[in-house]
């Protein structure tokens, strides 16, 4: 499957906050603490830190945050919709520098998916093999996280597509806002249905395949198949079912392949980091320090719609030119993205420069905090917007979003809301309804 754009598409923004109540405080052998509110642990706010951090990946974290952002930019499109329904990509802020990412961004959901991946078998697969989280337990911490705001920005969603509709005759971006998919939203699993849309809250799509990818996992991990070479079968039967659809784009496709890569990478690196296969480490290590940043910028060359054609026609390199053609959403998704979390986990905490420090890396964690929230409130405040100015001409539309300034100024208030979203509602709604479903203390399962 050569470069190609499919409209409009939404990332997966599952985002799990490490550093919290429903998160195995864990290293890389998933070893458990005791917990924080237990009467008889005197260790000090320095420990607690500490063991805190153990359960964190600060690399992830910020590496999930900064896809985020990506996707934002992605439908910043969503501005330049015009009369004839067709979006002008030629006005939109900072074209040439972020073309790729206007053509190709929608395809980060992959690596949401592969972090995903990555940390729940860090986390919580050897805890649920073992016996030491059951069905109930994981649910409600998945619930708990990802519900409220969820819910929130559906239910604004709905609303503003129904007001929408009632001022201008049709709905924004997303036109399938039936009964009926009101009420697979409303559960999560809109994505679940053959030939499902997008709908609503658009970009919510791949919570709902999360949805389905937990359920999937938790079975792989009670019936203890999380082995690499379960995985690597599971990879290889989604990469079947999603390749012999008549349409392989399905959002709903997307998720398997990507997750269990994900899972992949997260053993390669245990076993890596084994004893006896230090000298295995290190020049792994060493080649993906300087093989990855040569091809993320070969990928982001060959995805430059403004640049790739020049070079590529002008230009008579040969095989550089012929290797670059082959390179493909798929090498993008399935090759790059587990590549790349692969090294950060052999490099974890352990890099050279001091602003990559731990105590630079915790700094910056907020940027993986929030990326849930960016990611479901950026398109409720798109469409709220555009609420107030659809009505206004297409030059006068095209003035204001294709400015830089407009653009800076939507992702300011989009992470400013996020910010206020994870402090006063995620946070304290995950530690309610952790308590009010949690129920009784019982044997897993």
């Amino acid at each position: 499957m050569a470069l190609g754009i499919r409209e409009p598409g939404g990332l997966q923004r599952r985002t799990r906050h490490l550093n919290g109540p429903d998160s195995l405080p864990a290293n890389t052998a998933a070893q458990s603490a005791p917990p924080a509110s237990d009467p008889a642990d005197t260790t000090t706010a320095s420990e607690t830190r500490i063991r805190s951090d153990e359960a964190r990946f600060f690399e992830l974290d910020i590496l999930r945050g900064l896809a985020a952002y990506l996707v934002i930019v992605f439908h910043y499109k969503h501005f330049l919709l015009n009369d004839a329904a067709s979006f002008d990509y030629t006005h939109l802020p900072f074209h040439t520098l972020l073309a790729p990412v206007y053509v190709y961004g929608q395809y980060f959901v992959e690596l949401f998916f592969s972090i995903s991946g990555y940390v729940f078998f860090w986390l919580y697969a050897d805890a649920i093999g073992e016996g030491r989280m059951g069905l109930r337990s994981f649910a409600v911490a998945r619930v708990a996280r990802l519900y409220p705001l969820y819910f929130v920005t559906f239910v604004l969603a709905a609303l503003g597509q129904g007001l929408f509709h009632a001022l201008y005759g049709t709905t924004f971006i997303y036109v399938h806002n039936s009964l009926g998919n009101f009420l697979l939203n409303l559960f999560m699993v809109q994505q679940w249905v053959p030939h499902a849309e997008m709908t609503f809250n658009g970009p919510s799509w791949s919570i709902s395949v999360e949805i389905f990818l937990y359920a999937v996992f938790f079975f792989v991990a009670y019936t203890r198949l999380n082995r690499p070479l379960s995985l690597v079968a599971i990879v290889i039967a989604g990469l079947v079912f999603r390749y012999w659809q008549h349409d392989p784009t399905s959002d709903f496709s997307r998720g398997v392949p990507s997750f269990f890569l994900g899972g992949l990478a997260f053993y390669a690196v245990r076993y890596l980091n084994g004893a006896g296969r230090e000298v295995w480490r290190r020049s792994l290590d060493t080649g993906l320090k300087w093989v990855l940043p040569a091809l993320w910028l070969l990928t982001y060359v060959r995805a430059q719609p403004l640049v790739w054609p020049l070079i590529s026609r002008d230009l008579h390199l040969g095989p550089p030119i012929k290797f670059l053609n082959s390179l493909t959403i798929e090498g993008f998704v399935y090759g790059l993205f587990p590549l790349t979390l692969l090294a950060l986990g052999l490099r974890r905490e352990n890099w050279r420069h001091p602003w990559l420090s731990l105590e630079s890396l915790r700094k910056f964690a907020w940027v993986g905090d929030m990326s849930y929230s960016i990611y479901l409130i950026h398109f409720p405040l798109q469409l709220a917007l555009m609420l107030v100015i659809q009505h206004w001409a297409w030059p006068q539309r095209v003035a204001i979003f294709a400015s830089p300034l407009t653009f800076i100024a939507f992702f300011a208030v989009a992470t400013g809301l996020a910010r206020l979203s994870f402090i006063y509602l995620e946070m304290p709604m995950r530690t309610y309804l952790k308590r009010k479903l949690s129920g009784p203390r019982q044997n897993p399962m």
